[in-house]
This record gives structure tokens, sequence and C-alpha cells, in this order.
């Protein structure tokens, strides 16, 4: 049955023939894949004499580039429900528990995907025209924290791009130079694992998580009047397959291009190629990945107590009124959410 389900919703990349534009590129075709995953997202322990608890939990959507073929929710707490928040989009699970009487919330979603790699197509050599700077003005805005474009990550854009105009050009400047400048921890052992994701903490530590790479280049892009936003999601990789694995997460970039749209590049995954296959990567984006949220600085639905979210990893949670901390305490302690993720690669070829 899951056989004829997948061919039936098959993801199709669409017909690229071109009609009057000679210079669309056209790649070969995108590879895909198709996930069957169980992820079992957990809050414990939930301190006693605890009066209530509110949990959104990631859980994959409908992108241009992924497909959700089938969704079940296999065990959540009585009366969840599926909410979308209004800024970007995002769907999470919501579930909250009053006089909790016990130490775990526990929510496990099955789900079948299928994910489409992304190269960039279409036209090279575009500027960016007051109409483009007037739909994306989000994805434009200098003042987002952690992202905010200071003065120094204004003088370091222009000095990397110079006179050029094209963004797509531009953009794979400004990739470059993040690469060579900053390292991931798998990279450099000696950078930082885990942080708020933040451009200017990338400027100091020339490294870090993926998040504090990728939200360098965002400030840089948006310096130079590109179009740029975070995507976050995990790998799903071949090595994991039919265990149950905490994937971590995984962040990417997306920029916009002028007769291309949405370019997406992991520059982590970028650096690890050889300086020839690099540059393939930095609008490239592998199928070994789910995508779960976008975007930073946005209230949830129902509101969250605490501050807008920043840094949607895993999901949100609040005890009694108080954020839960999504990263490892001062002494190492994990965070009391945490997610695993069984899953069958690929189902198919």
């Amino acid at each position: 049955m899951l056989s004829s389900l997948i061919l039936a919703a098959g993801l199709v990349a669409g017909d690229d023939t071109p009609t009057s534009k000679p210079s669309i590129s056209r790649p070969a075709s995108p590879r895909s894949n198709v996930f069957e995953v169980r992820q079992t997202v957990k809050l414990a322990p939930i301190p006693g004499g605890s009066r209530n608890v509110r949990v959104w939990v990631c859980v994959p959507d409908d992108t241009p580039q992924q497909r959700v073929l089938d969704l079940s929710v296999a065990q959540a707490p009585a009366g969840w429900r599926m909410v979308t928040e209004p800024e970007y989009g995002n769907r999470f699970l919501y579930c909250e528990v009053d006089d909790p009487g016990g130490d775990t919330v526990e929510v496990v979603v099955d789900y079948v995907a299928e994910r489409l790699e992304q190269r960039a197509r279409g036209r090279d050599g575009e500027e960016l025209t007051p109409v483009h700077r007037q739909v994306f003005a989000g994805d434009l805005r200098r003042d987002v924290p952690l992202i905010t474009v200071t003065d120094e990550i204004d003088r370091m854009a222009d000095a990397c791009c110079g006179s050029e105009k094209s963004a797509r050009a531009q953009a794979r400047k400004i990739a470059a130079f993040v690469a060579d400048y900053a390292d991931h921890y798998s990279k450099d052992p000696t950078k930082p694992k885990c942080g708020r994701g933040a451009a200017e903490d990338c400027l100091v530590q020339k490294g870090g998580c993926c998040t504090d790479l990728h939200s360098l280049f965002i400030a840089m892009a948006r310096a130079r009047g590109i179009p740029a936003r975070l995507e976050f999601g995990y790998r799903l990789q071949a090595k994991n397959a039919g265990k149950e694995v905490d994937p971590g997460y995984r962040c990417w970039v997306e920029y916009f291009v002028p007769g291309s749209g949405w370019v997406a590049s992991d520059i982590v995954v970028a650096d690890g190629q050889t300086i020839e296959q690099r540059e393939e990567w930095f609008d490239r984006l592998d199928a070994d990945r789910i995508w779960c949220s976008r975007g930073r600085n946005y209230d949830l639905v129902p509101r969250q107590s605490g501050p807008r979210i920043n840094t949607m990893i895993i999901g949100y949670a609040e005890i009694d009124g108080r954020p839960v901390p999504l990263l490892p305490g001062p002494d190492g302690e994990p965070s009391p959410l945490s997610r695993t993720v069984q899953f069958k690669y690929p189902l198919h070829e």
C-alpha cells in the first residue's frame, strides 16, 4: 500500500522547457528520496508540582521541495491540535497539560515524506528591483535579533562583493567568504558546538554551529539588499537507517534571485567539498534532510509566554509559563526537550 501511495503522489519536477528565454539553465533531473519516519519528542523531566505544561512540536509540512505523503499522530496528550503561526506559515503540533502528574510529556508522529534535491535554475545576472524589495521586505530586515546588519557587517559585505550587481553572483561571493572565514565545529573541533546562532558570534569565534555560519551569511546578504532567510530541519543520513537516533538539527539558507526564485544552500555541506566542487554547492541542497520550519523572530499560536522565537530547533515548551531551555546548561546538562527519529531510507531510488 505504501509503494502505491508513493507512486500515486510522487513529486514531479515539472516542465522546464524554455519558451522565449534561451538563457534558462537545465541541469540534470534532481535526485529525490522518500522517507518513512517515526519522530519522538519528549519533555522530561517535568518538575514535581508543576501546574501547567505547554509544548509546540515541529512537524514536517509541504514545500516546493518536500511533499508529506502521509502523517499520523501515534501518541500525544489528549486535546492536541495542529496550529500554524501566521508570520511564516510554520505548522506545529500543540498540546497543553494541566497538573501533569508525571515527569514526561511525549509526542510521537509517524510520517512519509518525499524530499527533492534543490538546484538553482533560471537566469543569471539579474538585479533586484524596487518591487522585489517591497515584496520581500521581511527577508531584508536589518534589525532582526541575532542576524542584525551592523556597520561592520555592512563594510564586510561591500568589501566582499565590490561593484557586483547580480544577486546570485553576490550571494556566491558571500557564501565563499563565510566558508573561508568561519569553520563549523565538525571541521574544527575547537569551535563552539552550541550557541545562540548569531552573526556577531560567528564574527568573533570565526565559526561555530550551522546557525552561526548561516546567520552571518544572511546578515551579509541583507546588507547587499538580497532577501535571505533561515530554514530549519534535520538530516536523515543513510548510516542511521533503521536505528533510533538523535538527528540533532540542521539549518540552511535560502536567498532570492530574480529569474530563479529562492535558491538554497547549506554552507557547511559546501565547505566540506573540494574547492573545485564547493562552488556547485553554494546554490544546491541535497535531498537527505527534512524541512520543519522557516524564519526567526516570530510568535507562536497560541502565543507563548516568553519572548519571540529566534531559534526553532526541535520545538518549544513552557512549564508554568517559563520557557524550557533549548541549549545545554552551563554544566553540560542536556535540554529537557529532546527528539529522536527512526526511519527507512530510502524507500525508492
